[in-house]
């Protein structure tokens, strides 16, 4: 279980979602004197950190405070922002709106934490009241309030409308009819099957059928026959990564071979281990430098994870990445807000920021127009036999489409 939601919430993710030492959010100003704003002393900055400690996606979560650990560690080994070292008080929010707006409540107020780190589905419950006070906010835009509310702040949103770079992908592999596989299990999950199919009629490519699977209630080798039916030649799939493996062998047997099948999950060497090879040629797409990459970013992130979040055996996962580089966007919002930030001024020079790329990890977005929009520019691996994946695009950027052709 705890696997089968962290892919679903990773679909929600990818679908909405220079070295660093030496990267932009690093800083060793003498901090001012006198400055009265809440959680900005002398020598630190608290912030807060709002996510589910418990509940049914608390395991999916957990490599993200790693990713959050990893990237203050690095800042404050460089002297911090402005001279502060930047701490974090965390609150529970159990997945649920009541104790999301609870625990919001609790971090501003009650510690007086200056802004907030969120990576919960459950964010709906603390936005407005956020919103209300400017206290900045960066993590997961994973709800329409990320969209809609200029103080919460993400390199990627997964609401609103879609692009055709999904479907500009499998028209390059020679993709012409395809089918979307999803799942019942998630409204979120749901909406990232519909950006999918958006995107590749944005291109020409019609999507001949839509078919659900539940897993330990559906018969794998029946929906393999039910997509072969289609005459599809991509396979386009949103359900959780576990649970995929079992349609995927049975494809063979019911004669079908697509020449694309394109996950919005999956990037886990563990998962692709787990599916003792069933996940080979499975192509997911990524918001950020794919590891195998390399380079001085992704060196940077791993030995910033290695130094500073040793409880996570293996640094390369998705969502400790996440939290990493939207960590990052918080320090570059207290770098630019000055040596007396105010939770207003952080929002503000946040959002005239042109061209934010998190010391290489993604491809530059313009902070000051990027509010509820969708990233263009995303990288595709692809699954290989030997139980890793190979880098087919590090850079494709297409176009954003109206917000209506996701459901249209």
């Amino acid at each position: 279980m705890p696997r089968m939601y962290s892919s679903l919430v990773l679909a929600i993710v990818l679908l909405a979602l220079a070295g660093l030492a030496g990267g932009c959010s690093s800083g060793t100003q003498p901090a001012a004197a006198g400055c009265d704003t809440p959680g900005v002393t002398a020598d630190q900055v608290r912030l807060g950190l709002l996510y589910p400690d418990s509940g049914p996606t608390a395991s999916s979560l957990a490599a993200v405070r790693a990713g959050i650990d990893a990237r203050l560690g690095l800042a404050n080994d460089n002297g911090g922002i402005h001279g502060r070292k930047i701490v974090y008080d965390w609150r529970d929010d159990q997945g649920t709106t009541e104790a999301n707006a609870t625990a919001a409540r609790d971090l501003i107020e009650g510690k007086q934490d200056f802004g907030i780190l969120e990576y919960s589905l459950a964010a709906d419950g603390s936005a407005r009241y956020l919103a209300e006070r400017d206290v900045p906010v960066a993590g997961l835009a994973a709800s329409d309030s990320w969209s809609t509310n200029r103080n919460m702040f993400s390199f990627s949103y997964t609401t609103g409308s879609s692009t055709d770079t999904y479907g500009t992908f499998v028209k390059s592999r020679g993709g012409t009819r395809a089918v979307l596989l999803t799942t019942a299990l998630s409204a979120g999950v749901s909406g990232a099957g519909g950006r999918f199919a958006a995107s590749l009629r944005g291109v020409g490519i019609p999507v001949v059928d839509q078919i659900g699977y539940t897993a330990n209630a559906d018969s794998p080798a029946a929906i393999a026959r039910r997509l072969a039916a289609t005459g599809a030649d991509t396979l386009v799939t949103v359900v959780g990564t576990p649970d995929l493996p079992a349609v995927l062998r049975e494809l063979p047997a019911a004669g079908w071979t697509p020449k694309v099948i394109l996950s919005a999950s999956g990037y886990d060497s563990e998962l692709l281990a787990d599916a003792g090879g069933a996940m080979t040629g499975v192509v997911v797409p990524l918001f950020y430098r794919p590891f195998e990459a390399g380079g001085a970013p992704i060196t940077g992130y791993v030995d910033a994870m290695t130094r500073h979040a040793p409880q996570i055996a293996n640094p390369r996962q998705d969502l400790a990445m996440i939290g990493y580089i939207d960590t990052d966007l918080f320090l570059r919002g207290l770098q630019e807000a000055g040596a007396c930030p105010t939770r207003r001024g952080f929002v503000d020079a946040l959002r005239s920021v042109r061209s934010y790329d998190a010391g290489g990890l993604i491809s530059p977005i313009d902070l000051s127009t990027n509010l509820g929009r969708p990233t263009t520019c995303l990288a595709f691996v692809q699954a290989n036999a030997a139980g890793s994946f190979d880098v087919l695009d590090e850079r494709l950027c297409g176009r954003e489409l109206p917000a209506s052709s996701a459901t249209g």
